[in-house]
Parts: structure tokens; sequence; C-alpha cells
């Protein structure tokens, strides 16, 4: 190894976390190559479109604390996504357009987003204050590369509280893959039986003809059925609650089921484009993986499981702590 100055000081390693109107700090300070201090910090009641001072002034202090500081952020602009192909020209029949377009290539996939929302990302904390940013698509990546991508058609899923990222693999190439975010109107519950009135007819049509040894698809486990039933031994090996958390707020129980409810519509609408689109060749989904970053309810995770026929199988995730050791590897010392 060679000598490197920067290693005898104190180097901070931060990772960020903007969602809604939360800002969330991790940070590790090396020194010798070694983790000397671990920083965490949050701050609430924050305005995307125009950081507080308070949140400039703690980052100004991390700067002025130690020798270095390399700071990175969780990327969840709307504009970004994955396409199955590394030819910027194919872009196009996906409907995406090339302009303003910044790409990096995955294997055998392709990564986008918006060039001026990236500029804009990168100048989060003041001119130049990020060093490196985090695609919720990459980092799903990430993941499914430490678990291993499986042979199956299957779809992956990494959940934030406001925000997921989804791709479906088959015979381990990606061949579908978004990003979406909940907004308020997605937390709110009208009818508490609308997760049964999801219209999946084009699905369960796709679904009879690949299983055909299924003598019906009548008879679908309510939720209210589900939340009744033994608790599933892969979600109590997590410590999941199979009902909602137990709160005398109301509206804090409502607003998870809502959340709940916005992100099966996107799972629903996102399968239903893979079956149907023939640009996917879109075959059975055989299982489903959530990298759950956000602790979704039991419940939900049963209730898909139980909707679509398919094993569901879940592995927390700390992103903050994935970027920080991400961006550690990058940036040697």
């Amino acid at each position: 190894m060679s000598f490197s100055i920067r290693r005898i000081f104190s180097n901070l390693f931060l990772s960020v976390v903007l969602e809604g109107s939360i800002c969330m700090f991790y940070g590790r300070v090396f020194k010798n190559g070694k983790v000397v201090k671990t920083l965490e910090a949050t701050f609430t009641d924050i305005d995307t479109e125009n950081i507080d001072d308070k949140i400039i002034a703690y980052v100004k202090r991390q700067e002025d604390a130690y020798y270095a500081v390399y700071i990175s952020l969780f990327y969840n602009d709307n504009f970004q996504g994955a396409l199955p192909t590394l030819n910027k020209e194919e872009f196009e029949k996906y409907n995406i357009k090339t302009d303003d377009l910044l790409t990096i290539s995955i294997d055998n996939f392709s990564v986008y987003a918006d060039i001026v929302a990236v500029n804009k990302a990168k100048n989060l904390f003041g001119e130049g204050s990020i060093d490196l940013l985090y695609s919720p698509i990459a980092l799903m990546f990430h993941e499914i590369s430490k678990i291993g991508i499986s042979e199956n058609t299957s779809l992956y899923l990494y959940s934030m509280n406001d925000s997921a990222a989804l791709a479906i693999f088959s015979k381990k190439k990606m061949k579908f893959a978004t990003f979406f975010k909940l907004d308020k109107n997605d937390y709110t519950v009208s009818d508490e039986s609308e997760f049964n009135k999801e219209d999946i007819t084009d699905i369960d049509n796709l679904i009879v003809k690949d299983e055909e040894e299924m003598s019906s698809l009548d008879g679908l486990t309510s939720l209210d059925d589900i939340i009744q039933d033994e608790k599933p031994k892969e979600f109590e090996d997590l410590g999941y609650d199979i009902n909602m958390p137990e709160s005398k707020d109301v509206d804090a129980s409502v607003s998870i089921f809502g959340r709940d409810m916005g992100m099966y519509r996107y799972i629903m609408s996102a399968i239903k484009e893979f079956y149907l689109n023939p640009l996917y060749d879109g075959d059975f989904i055989q299982d489903i993986v959530v990298f759950d970053s956000s602790r979704t309810s039991a419940t939900f995770l049963q209730y898909i499981q139980t909707e679509l026929f398919v094993e569901t199988y879940v592995h927390q995730v700390d992103t903050l702590k994935s970027m920080n050791e991400l961006m550690q590897k990058e940036i040697s010392l």
C-alpha cells in the first residue's frame, strides 16, 4: 500500500438521505485506516427546495472539524430509471429521450437520470458540496449482487419511506426497472377495502396461462383474513409484526396503511407494464425480494405474496450505512 498523508489525519465520510421533510446524516471518521468515531443527526420539518440554514451550519461544522469531509447523497429525483440496453440509440423505443440525459452502465443495462437534476443535487449544501450521488436503482443492484441474482424471473424492490426502486430480472438479466415516489395522496385512505378493488384482471389472466395446474384464482385472501392468519415464519424471524404497528394516533395508523396501498398500486402498475408491453417479453414472476429500509408492515408483504401467488423474501437494509460503506470503497485515502 502506498503512503498517503490523508490517512494520518481524520477524514469524515458522511452519507445523507433527504426524504419528505426529514434530513438524516450518518458519518464515520477514519484515521490511519480505522474508524475512530461515528456520527448521526436528524433534522425535521425540512423544505427540500430551500435547505435550512441549520443543516448548512451542521455540514460546515463537520468541514471545520476534520481534515477532509466526503459527502454522499441518496438521489431520489423523480426522473430516473434503468433500461435493458447499453445502446443509447435504443432508449427512444422505451419513450426515453436522450437529450440532457446522464447515463451509467451496470452489467447489461443502463441507469439514467436528468443531468439538470443531477447538477442541482450536487450543489445541495453549496456549490460542489456533494461528492457522490447514489441512485436507488444502483443501491438495489448492489444489494442484489450481495445475495446473488436468481435464475428465476424475480421482482426486486428497494423500499424507502416515501419512494422505491423496482426491477425485474429474468435469467440473471435485468428486463425492467423503474423508480417511483409516493405523494401525499398515496397516504390517504378513502376506503379500507381498496386493496381488494385493485384491477388486476390482465395479470390474473396471465397467471392462469402460466399456472394451468391451478384450478381457479377465485377466493383470493382478503386483507382482513390475512391479519387473522398465523404470522409467516420468514417475517417472524425478522421481528416484523403481522398487524399494523399499534398506535393511539389514528391518523398515523391510517397514514401507514395508506402508504402501503400506494406502494401496492405502483407495484401492480409495474407488473402490468412488464406483462403486457411486448418490449419486455415478460414471463411469469416467480418470487419477490424486498430490500427493506423502511420497516414495511408484514401485513402488506404477506398480502402481496398471497395475491400474486409468489414467495416473498425480505432483507433489511440501512441505506445510510450502505452508502457510507460504498463511498469509503470508492474514495481511497
